[in-house]
């Protein structure tokens, strides 16, 4: 499994308008977002917003191939143990290739149906917003896609988000020194459960069903 870091402003736009107001685990917009309200109201389109995206990347003098470059390097360094990690952890490989698309926006949704993630441009940490997306990748190949439909949305949601503070414990050595998984207040609890459980016992389908049963 490879990652290609791209820019589209295309899917820009499209992660603003639809991510930047709120989202499955916030409904709290994003700075970004809150920058384009201020600069050009509510009744929002596609010109308007790539407008404010071209102006931005500007401003903030942001070089977009650098960052991709960057992206590219920094992930490459670090890929391969990564995802013999997440292996052993899921028991399975990622079967498709992935696009990471760069967005200016502070939220970073993704498509497992079409094989890509969202990382912001500029971010603290890359490989932590790329580890923790492909973590959702590895949960839904691994645990079963129709586990969703099965569970609803928001308790499968609920499941998979709280799951990438494995990352703190798998994968620690491989993020930056003081940068973790911190997860959102909300799936707090549940957090510390899965450290708990992971911690006597490291089954990642055993830690699915005990958590289901909740």
């Amino acid at each position: 499994m490879t990652i290609e870091f791209q820019y589209n402003k295309e899917k820009d736009i499209w992660c603003l308008l639809n991510k930047g107001k709120s989202s499955n685990n916030s409904q709290i917009a994003t700075k970004v977002y809150e920058q384009l309200i201020a600069s050009h109201g509510e009744n929002l389109t596609s010109d308007i917003v790539a407008d404010f995206i071209q102006k931005y990347i500007s401003e903030k003098q942001i070089d977009l191939q650098k960052c991709i470059a960057d992206y590219q390097e920094d992930w490459n360094s670090i890929s391969t143990e990564y995802e013999k990690r997440a292996e052993a952890v899921f028991g399975i490989s990622l079967p498709q290739n992935m696009i990471g698309y760069l967005t200016i926006n502070n939220r970073c949704p993704y498509s497992i149906e079409n094989n890509y993630f969202f990382i912001s441009v500029p971010t603290v940490s890359p490989r932590l917003t790329i580890m923790h997306e492909l973590w959702h990748f590895y949960t839904w190949y691994s645990l079963g896609a129709d586990q969703e439909e099965k569970l609803g949305k928001q308790k499968y949601n609920e499941l998979k988000e709280a799951l990438t503070v494995l990352l703190n414990m798998e994968c620690k050595d491989l993020l930056p020194e003081d940068i973790y998984d911190d997860g959102y207040p909300q799936h707090k609890e549940m957090r510390e459960e899965i450290v708990e459980f992971w911690s006597k016992e490291k089954n990642m389908h055993k830690l699915w069903n005990y958590l289901k049963a909740k």
